[in-house]
C-alpha cells in the first residue's frame, strides 16, 4: 500500500530538488520524442541512425507517455510547483553555453592535451572560433 507524503513535512530545499529533477526528465523525454517522432536524424557532426522498427517506435512512444504521465503524478503528489520561465532567459541560456563551449575551443584553451597547434593553423582555428563567438554575442543581443 503506498502511504500519501504530507506536503509540510517535505522541506523547501528536498522541494526545489524535485522540481529541478521533474523539469531535468521532462526535458530529456522531449529530446527522446523528438528524435522519435523527427524522420531526418542528423546535425552538423552526428548522425542518428535509425535502427528501429515502427513497432518499436510506437512502443517507445508509448512508454515514454507513461513515464510522463507518471512524472506528471509524481510532481502533484509532492505538490511541485510550475515556474515559468521566459522564453528570453531560455534562449539567453543556451546561447551562454554556445558562448563557453566555444571560448573553449580557442586555441590558447586547448593547451591542455600536451600538443602544440601549428602556427598557421592555430591562426586559423583563433579566426574561425572568433567568428563564431561573435555571431552567438549577436544573437543573443537581439534576445534582450
Amino acid at each position: 500500500m503506498s502511504r500519501t507524503p504530507d506536503e509540510s513535512k517535505l522541506h523547501e530545499l528536498h522541494r526545489r530538488r524535485l522540481e529541478a529533477t521533474v523539469s531535468l526528465v521532462e526535458n530529456g523525454l522531449d529530446r527522446m520524442e523528438r528524435l522519435l517522432g523527427d524522420s531526418v536524424q542528423g546535425g552538423i557532426r552526428r548522425s542518428v541512425e535509425d535502427t528501429l522498427s515502427p513497432e518499436g517506435r510506437s512502443a517507445l512512444l508509448e512508454e515514454i507517455r507513461r513515464l510522463r504521465n507518471d512524472l506528471h503524478k509524481f510532481a502533484e503528489e509532492y505538490h511541485l510547483e510550475r515556474h515559468p520561465v521566459d522564453i528570453r532567459q531560455v534562449l539567453n541560456a543556451e546561447l551562454s553555453s554556445a558562448w563557453v563551449m566555444l571560448e573553449n575551443c580557442r586555441p590558447k584553451r586547448m593547451k591542455g592535451y600536451g600538443v602544440d597547434f601549428d602556427p598557421g593553423l592555430r591562426a586559423a582555428l583563433q579566426e574561425s572560433v572568433e567568428r563564431l563567438v561573435t555571431q552567438v554575442v549577436a544573437l543573443r543581443a537581439k534576445i534582450r
